[in-house]
């Protein structure tokens, strides 16, 4: 058993309209489009036939689901606490609120699942672990969870320091924002920092066979195949 503290809390996090408002910002969504691509196809999504039926969870404002709809992907749901409204509009993705912990699927309802950079929102990593199993229940045996987030280290550490100190992100726009975001964010991505290696023993203990298992410079890129097993024959 952990120590105490190190699972973190339960708390379900909403972000306010301040942090949507800097999200959206339209040239970080410029940004967050072209890299999502290269972060997609590295975790194997576009190796997916055209059909699987495909979850992104948290789906946030769909960015992802946006590429993989434009790459011809034909059977894409997202699921967040909050629905935003012009994906929710859109007629090629079934869009439902709900918690990541607990999904309105059936069980094996998914091809796949993808969770971009949402790991840390999800309040600690009780409820992240409460995630990998929710996430783990709605795809089907054989099919593949994949992971994209923050992992603890020394230069993720020090680029937060930095995005914390106007007299470093004054000179652009995007650097600015950034730190807008993390303003909010802080707290509790610092607690998810905390806990990452409490996190990085969940993910190791799922019952998953690994397709892929890299770390980046901020970010960590999992992904893996849902075993089979005889009660699932």
């Amino acid at each position: 058993m952990p120590p105490n503290g190190m699972l973190g809390d339960s708390t379900i996090r909403t972000e306010s309209s301040r942090w949507q408002r800097a999200y959206s910002d339209s040239r970080l969504a410029r940004r967050r489009a072209s890299t999502h691509k290269r972060k997609l196809s590295q975790l194997g999504c576009f190796s997916l036939p055209r059909t699987a039926r495909i979850l992104d969870v948290p789906c946030g404002t769909g960015e992802a689901l946006r590429i993989l709809h434009q790459a011809g992907f034909t059977d894409l749901t997202g699921s967040d606490i909050t629905a935003d409204p012009k994906l929710a509009a859109e007629k090629w993705a079934r869009i439902d609120c709900a918690d990541a912990v607990s999904l309105p699927y059936d069980s094996g309802s998914f091809d796949a699942v993808i969770s971009m950079h949402s790991l840390h929102h999800l309040g600690g990593a009780v409820r992240i672990g409460r995630a990998f199993d929710e996430w783990l229940r709605v795809i089907r045996p054989g099919g593949r969870l994949m992971i994209i987030d923050h992992y603890d280290s020394l230069q993720l550490r020090a680029a937060f320091w930095g995005l914390q100190r106007p007299w470093l992100t004054w000179p652009t726009h995007g650097l600015r924002t950034l730190r807008e975001q993390l303003e909010e964010e802080r707290s509790y991505l610092y607690d998810y920092l905390d806990t990452w290696q409490a996190v990085s023993v969940l993910l190791s203990g799922l019952p998953c066979d690994v397709d892929l298992q890299h770390r980046g410079l901020f970010f960590f890129y999992w992904a893996g195949r849902k075993r089979v097993t005889a009660a699932s024959q």
